[in-house]
């Protein structure tokens, strides 16, 4: 199966799915690592935070996926990607704006970024998509960029501690 056929034959439900995931995953340089907090920011944020939403409650409309019945690990960490969501805006609106920041970037690295690898996983769409040939290709390629990430952010806080990945224990205003 071509490429192109493999990504044409996606199942409604996956395909706004993974346009969702996809449009979010092209936004988060933008949103995320741009110095200038302006109108821009916010409108391309607003922009993040909807993809966000509708790629994870769209996922619960995905249950091809392995695990316990209709759910696996990555409807849990969609469940915690909507409640980082709800946090991240509430600390927003509230003026806890560190907070905010932590919550987001944890949701990015951990809600976005784990679960794009796991879709390179060999026989997921996205790792048919990407080379049907070698299944191992597209998960070794992501692994590699995750990894750079972890260490990128690592070292960019190398005085700070590692925030919580559940904004609300522990940046409650």
């Amino acid at each position: 199966m071509t490429t192109l056929s493999v990504l044409t034959n996606m199942q409604p439900n996956v395909a706004l799915h993974a346009g969702a995931a996809t449009f979010a995953f092209c936004l988060t340089p933008f949103v995320l690592w741009r110095q200038k907090r302006d109108r821009l920011h916010k409108i391309l944020g607003y922009a993040w935070v909807i993809a966000m939403a509708i790629t994870a409650l769209s996922s619960f409309s995905i249950s091809a996926v392995g695990g316990f019945g209709r759910f696996s690990f990555l409807h849990g960490l969609a469940i915690l990607a909507l409640w980082s969501l709800y946090s991240a805006i509430r600390m927003a609106i509230k003026g806890n704006i560190k907070g905010h920041q932590a919550a987001l970037r944890n949701l990015a690295t951990f809600g976005l970024g784990l679960p794009m690898v796991l879709n390179f996983l060999p026989d997921r769409t996205l790792s048919r998509a990407f080379s049907n040939e070698s299944p191992l290709l597209g998960l070794t390629l992501m692994s590699l960029m995750y990894i750079g990430i972890l260490v990128w952010r690592t070292s960019k806080r190398k005085d700070q501690k590692l925030r919580s990945i559940l904004p609300l224990t522990r940046f409650s205003a």
